[in-house]
């Protein structure tokens, strides 16, 4: 599910309604009450709403990167019915596990077979994508400038050496078959290949 935020004011007839339809529905979000912080909570929470808002008006609700400002029914009713069509978080990485699979062991790369391992870097996959709009390697820094991390978009340009020498991709996610079924050594952290000046 995408992050979502409803920053309300506790007595704001407005507010109550949006927090109503929200529960209504069983959305999960975060709800913060501005004028309950203390003054130093305040100003800092204040400083959010305004990067959404510029008007500083309640209630101001943001899924993702979507802003809905004050009680638009019919505007919060098409998001809850939107975010109810996606699939949920477990979803979506059996989703993107199932993709990859099918298009990458051909090409010899394989998953982890610690599931572990493999399910929380899909994740962060996902995670990235929609951080940035694109799957960055989850152990690198991306700078979230597509033509800079287009070396580290996943699977990444170091890939295939990196499973050639040692059986598995940087983060672990891609690994040689012969590296599943341990008949090469494990090294708990390979060599970082991507060069330092590329790093943001």
């Amino acid at each position: 599910m995408p992050d979502i935020h409803l920053y309300a004011i506790s007595t704001c007839i407005y507010c109550k309604n949006t927090v109503k339809l929200l529960n209504e529905h069983n959305i999960k979000y975060e709800l913060t009450y501005v004028d309950l912080l203390d003054k130093i909570e305040r100003e800092r929470v204040l400083d959010e709403v305004m990067k959404h808002n510029s008007r500083l008006t309640f209630p101001t609700l943001v899924i993702d990167n979507k802003v809905i400002i004050g009680y638009d029914k019919e505007r919060i009713l098409n998001a809850i019915k939107d975010l109810q069509k996606q699939p949920s978080r477990e979803e979506a990485i059996n989703q993107l596990y199932e993709s990859l699979k099918k298009t990458q062991e051909p090409k010899g790369f394989f998953f982890n077979k610690d599931s572990d391992t493999t399910l929380n870097l899909l994740d962060s996959l996902l995670v990235n994508k929609e951080r940035y709009g694109y799957m960055s390697c989850p152990c690198r820094l991306a700078s979230g400038d597509r033509e800079k991390d287009k070396d580290i978009i996943c699977p990444c340009r170091y890939r295939e050496d990196d499973v050639k020498e040692y059986g598995r991709c940087y983060c672990g996610l891609y690994v040689s078959k012969e590296w599943n079924e341990d008949k090469i050594p494990h090294i708990d952290q390979i060599p970082e290949r991507r060069p330092a000046e590329r790093v943001t």
